[in-house]
């Protein structure tokens, strides 16, 4: 960030601070027409940012450039919009020049780390924000991207310890701490009962320090209800793939939608997603208590979280109960910690009863499946690649991050047991030949042949192509399949699975549960192994699940009606339960 002199500049800045991005844009446009300064331009153009207003934000960056090219913050803030318009050349070129105007800033080494680890090269990013922190020990955001990065090449432990640091350095640095606990969900290192306890322990936090609102709602039982859905991926994210089908087939004349989006970029599909709306409020504009108040003042009966603890959430608004009904669904596999959010959709494979204490939510449980899938922009089911190869081929498109040691040693033990089997490992940071190197490293430690290991990084045009390359996905744990298996199995590749100890673990088991091929999730290690082997040694079979699969998933959890009404029939419930409660209390009170 960078202030002028000006009061009002500096009442930008501390209103950005609190998250007032409208106010703070505001008190910074005053500034500038005061005096059109470079700091001016800066100022306005880094709230421009936050505000997702990316190119008017460049233009006031190349005006400032133009009056004053010495100032290195021009450089350091031009980069990372660069970066979001795809330019990333230009991008590392501008904290080139940053850092010829001003050696040693660690917010610049920070910048580049963010941007090492969009281009895919984590190894490196981790040397960038360690340089920042080297410089400034005490900068939060240095710290959270080190633990993100070391995330990313499986280094849990230090990454775990990182992003606690980042949290402890900047306690009330919501985004910091949501990470963390992020981390702390995909992390194989600790057990279910300690990622539920760090949940709690933030949801106990920040609801001990937020006012519950008073809601007015209408209680009539039976008339529309007005469902809000708050998210920052209403644009071309995997998260549309499994909820635009739903909001499509919402019935209308009984549930009014309404959408708070913190999209930043938006596309074709955030326009689509606004025309299935009877409202639509640009989420990022507004604080956490504007949010609040434009939540009640839309009268929103139930309001849906759909990001959990992911990138640019909104769980604050949550802890501030805007709605009378509070929902998590879809976004996040545990819980948010916040006792506020009233219920958590998921079906039952996803979260069994012995997992419902893994939760501040109450669980409710859908009768076909915990989410309805539709591909998009797809291809046609290519033939299984072994007919041409003579060999089975077991691939991988997950994370890097999601391959842990426990998955190594299950597939270590996968291709021992299927000796003429070969892997493919596709992800586009493969493109990084340190990170090849690492991950070849990491396989042959846990006994696989690097001889039977190939990479690739190149994506294909559809992407779901990649999967003609593959004849079995294997599962990752303890975090396991999501979208990838619900692409690998609509592109005709099967992905037999272990249900784990924790939900996360548990998302392709419900997919092949409510598809019709429970067969294929197997309740131990030997379970799956046993799949794995009896699958890979049936070609035919093979073969015949290649056509079978699309058509299975079409039927069932691609089915967009039956999805919507299994949502709605709970929403309805929910609030009927609500009425009741109420008019059960108002009952006692009059007995007083």
């Amino acid at each position: 960030m960078y202030v002028d002199d000006y009061e009002t500049a500096h009442l930008g800045t501390a209103l950005r601070q609190q998250g007032r991005l409208g106010e703070s844009h505001d008190a910074f446009r005053s500034a500038m027409n005061v005096q059109a300064s470079a700091t001016a331009l800066i100022n306005l153009g880094t709230i421009l940012v936050d505000l997702g207003q990316l190119d008017a934000a460049y233009d006031y960056l190349i005006a400032a450039r133009d009056i004053a090219p010495h100032i290195p913050q021009i450089h350091i803030n031009r980069a990372p919009i660069q970066r979001d318009r795809g330019d990333e050349a230009a991008a590392l070129e501008s904290l080139a020049t940053a850092e010829e105007l001003r050696p040693g800033s660690a917010e610049l080494h920070t910048n580049r780390g963010n941007l090492l680890l969009h281009l895919g090269q984590p190894v490196e990013a981790v040397s960038s924000f360690q340089q920042a922190i080297a410089i400034d020990s005490s900068a939060p955001l240095a710290v959270s991207g080190l633990g993100r990065a070391l995330e990313k090449i499986g280094y849990w432990e230090e990454s775990l310890e990182a992003h606690k640091l980042a949290k402890d350095l900047n306690p009330s640095n919501h985004e910091i701490h949501s990470s963390y606990l992020y981390a702390t969900c995909l992390s194989p290192l600790l057990s279910p009962q300690e990622i539920r306890e760090r949940h709690a322990a933030w949801g106990n936090l920040i609801e001990g320090n937020t006012p519950v609102r008073q809601h007015a709602n209408d209680r009539s039982p039976d008339r529309p209800l007005r469902i809000g859905y708050v998210s920052p991926d209403f644009r071309n994210h995997a998260t549309m793939k499994f909820l635009l089908p739903m909001l499509q087939a919402h019935d209308r004349s009984l549930f009014r939608l309404y959408f708070y989006s913190q999209t930043a970029k938006e596309d074709k599909t955030t326009a689509e997603t606004r025309k299935l709306g009877d409202g639509w409020c640009a989420a990022r504009m507004l604080s956490d208590d504007q949010l609040a108040d434009r939540i009640q003042q839309d009268q929103i009966d139930i309001l849906v979280d759909l990001a959990g603890h992911t990138v640019e959430n909104r769980l604050p608004v949550f802890a501030r109960k805007p709605a009378p009904i509070q929902v998590s669904f879809l976004g996040y596999p545990a819980t948010t910690g916040l006792n506020r959010i009233d219920y958590y959709l998921s079906d039952a494979v996803h979260t069994p009863p012995e997992f419902h204490s893994l939760f501040t939510e109450q669980i409710v449980l859908l009768p076909h499946g915990l989410c309805c899938y539709h591909a998009g922009d797809s291809c046609d089911v290519a033939p299984p690649p072994h007919l041409a190869k003579k060999h089975i081929t077991l691939g991988s498109t997950h994370r890097l991050e999601k391959i842990s040691q426990q998955t190594l040693v299950i597939w270590s033990q996968v291709m021992t047991l299927l000796p003429n089997a070969e892997l493919l490992v596709f992800r586009d940071v493969l493109k990084s030949e340190d990170l090849r190197a690492q991950t070849l490293q990491q396989f042959t430690d846990a006994g696989i042949d690097p001889a039977r290991v190939r990479f690739g990084w190149e994506l294909p045009s559809p992407h779901l192509k990649v999967y003609s390359e593959i004849d079995i996905l294997l599962d990752v744990f303890p975090w396991g399949s999501g979208t990838t298996a619900y692409d690998a199995m609509w592109m005709g590749v099967p992905v037999p699975s272990l249900m784990g100890d924790r939900c996360s673990s548990r998302g392709a088991a419900s997919l092949l549960n409510h598809s019709g091929f429970p067969e294929l999730a197997g309740s131990t290690v030997g379970d799956y192994l046993q799949i794995m082997t009896d699958l890979a040694n049936n070609p035919t079979r093979l073969q015949e699940m290649r056509q079978a699969l699309r058509p299975a998933m079409q039927a069932t959890v691609g089915n967009g009606k039956r999805f919507a009404k299994d949502v709605e029939t709970a929403y309805r419930r929910m609030w009927t339960q609500l009425v009741t409660n109420d008019a059960a209390e108002s009952e006692e009170e009059e007995c007083r």
